[in-house]
């Protein structure tokens, strides 16, 4: 499989945009360590017009195969904090497309490509990610499924926040993250192409603002994270942040973003440094 490598520079100025769209709970008081989340704010690929799929990726057929029809989609990460990232280190990114995967249901056909990236401080290993992207293609409408009960045992609630994100937030963040994904401030191609009824908050958005209300509450480095989109969530629409800490393993915690109804569209884990 090939590799992909790309260099950046960790600005200030990069981050302190990104403090406007999450507020103050972003953990960037010091001003010299990167915040949990915000290297999704580095690395952009820029891409010509020309090289752009319909949906505003770059085209398919290189990196991921054609898979005409069919959908993308942030499916979750998992992250190792190896060390610290510092604001104007030079740091380099590889990104290797390891397995795919293919699920095939009643409702939808899906691929799910696992993707390994490395960042690196000279020779160190400074930051692992897992990530999954999720290619899908629905077959018939969807039926409602039953919500599904979230197991509580052995936890105890330590956080409940309420959050939404407006179409400014949404264009802001884009912009940052130099990501043209259509369904994020297009409607009409959100509603017509991909079946949605609004434009979507970013996966790793979502995941930044979770990393750093529990680098608020705990006070804490985190280890490890793991996050796993579950369904979406709109602009403006009101969510809940729920988090748990374990009754057992005091380090270990878990965490839900519930929408309307209590339906779960993220769930998280994180396991913090003791």
């Amino acid at each position: 499989m090939s590799v992909i490598t790309s260099w950046d520079n960790i600005s200030k100025n990069k981050i302190e945009i990104l403090e406007h769209i999450i507020g103050p709970e972003l953990q960037f008081k010091n001003k010299i360590l990167l915040p949990y989340g915000a290297h999704w704010i580095f690395f952009n690929q820029d891409n010509s017009y020309q090289n752009l799929g319909v949906d505003g990726h770059p085209k398919r057929g290189n990196f991921f195969p054609l898979l005409r029809g069919y959908k993308r989609m942030f499916g979750g990460s998992k992250l190792y904090f190896k060390k610290d990232i510092f604001i104007n280190d030079k740091i380099k990114k590889t990104m290797k497309l390891e397995t795919c995967n293919r699920k095939i249901s009643s409702e939808n056909n899906l691929y799910f490509f696992e993707l390994t990236i490395n960042y690196f401080r000279e020779k160190a290993i400074v930051l692992k990610e897992h990530q999954t992207i999720v290619f899908l293609k629905s077959k018939n409408k969807k039926k409602k499924k039953k919500k599904k009960e979230i197991d509580l045992s052995n936890l105890s609630l330590i956080k409940k926040k309420s959050f939404n994100y407006n179409n400014i937030d949404l264009f802001r963040y884009s912009s940052l993250t130099n990501n043209s994904h259509r369904i994020h401030y297009d409607l009409d191609y959100a509603k017509k192409n991909e079946g949605h009824k609004n434009i979507l908050v970013h996966g790793p958005l979502l995941a930044t603002t979770i990393l750093n209300q529990i680098s608020m509450i705990t006070g804490k480095k985190i280890k490890e994270f793991s996050f796993t989109s579950k369904g979406p969530i709109y602009v403006n629409e009101n969510a809940v942040i729920k988090i748990f800490v374990s009754n057992i393993f005091k380090s270990q915690l878990v965490i839900n973003i519930l929408k309307k109804n209590s339906q779960l569209v993220v769930y998280a884990k994180a396991e913090l440094e003791t």
